[in-house]
């Protein structure tokens, strides 16, 4: 899966605490993904969830969205 750094620029507020990555944001996705988090918690969350919850949206299989609960962290 494509590897990509940082945090994705187009992130979509659907309501207070739900965010979603576009399926165009990175060449596989097969589906949108959302986080479920305050604007804090989304803020404080590592670069490493973006790729990780983006990559899962890549699974074959994966039907309506990739979800990423306000814990979403990368395990080292």
């Amino acid at each position: 899966m494509q590897q990509m750094s940082g945090r994705p620029k187009d992130i979509k507020q659907i309501s207070d605490v739900i965010w979603e990555i576009p399926q165009t944001y990175k060449k596989g996705m097969l589906v949108p993904a959302r986080i479920y988090a305050s604007k804090q918690l989304l803020a404080e969350m590592d670069d490493g969830v973006f790729n990780q919850l983006t990559n899962v949206a890549c699974l074959p299989g994966i039907q309506k969205h990739a979800f990423c609960m306000p814990d979403g962290h990368i395990a080292m």
